[in-house]
């Protein structure tokens, strides 16, 4: 399927979808727990790691953006670890607006997420990156998780 549409697009999606199902079911909400605490807990990690990969592409001077042509093939820092860093931080970021929301209603969301990214966008990011650095990125591949 070609329906490009942006990660941090899909991000949004997803968290405003999970706001509202929490707000039709808030029968299904956590009592009492500290569940609001959760989400910087996961945030603050995801932040570095989405700083440090961002960094990275800065310094190769190739764009971020996925549907763009890369410049530059990166491969160091959280990318060493994983194909798709910043879209791990997206699921660390959704994760932790579950649990902010406690609500187990929202989780389903977290798959959604993840589903549409593998769906629509690592198809056609990983297409293009094999058109252009063919053998090193399939090496690359071979080496590295396409998700931690």
């Amino acid at each position: 399927m070609t329906l490009r549409i942006w990660p941090p697009a899909w991000l949004t999606i997803m968290a405003t979808l999970a706001f509202f199902t929490d707000r039709i079911f808030p029968g299904f909400r956590l009592p009492g727990a500290p569940f609001y605490l959760t989400g910087p807990i996961l945030w603050i990690p995801a932040l570095w790691i989405f700083w440090h990969a961002y960094q990275r592409f800065y310094a190769a001077h190739t764009p971020v953006h996925p549907f763009q042509r890369p410049l530059a093939f990166v491969i160091h820092g959280p990318y060493h670890q994983s194909r798709n860093p910043m879209y791990v931080v997206a699921l660390m970021v959704m994760a932790g607006w579950c649990a902010t929301l406690a609500n187990p209603a929202t989780l389903p969301f977290i798959w959604l997420l993840k589903k549409a990214i593998d769906t629509f966008v690592i198809p056609y990011e990983e297409a293009m990156l094999l058109k252009v650095f063919g053998k090193s990125y399939i090496d690359y591949c071979q080496k590295v998780p396409k998700w931690i």
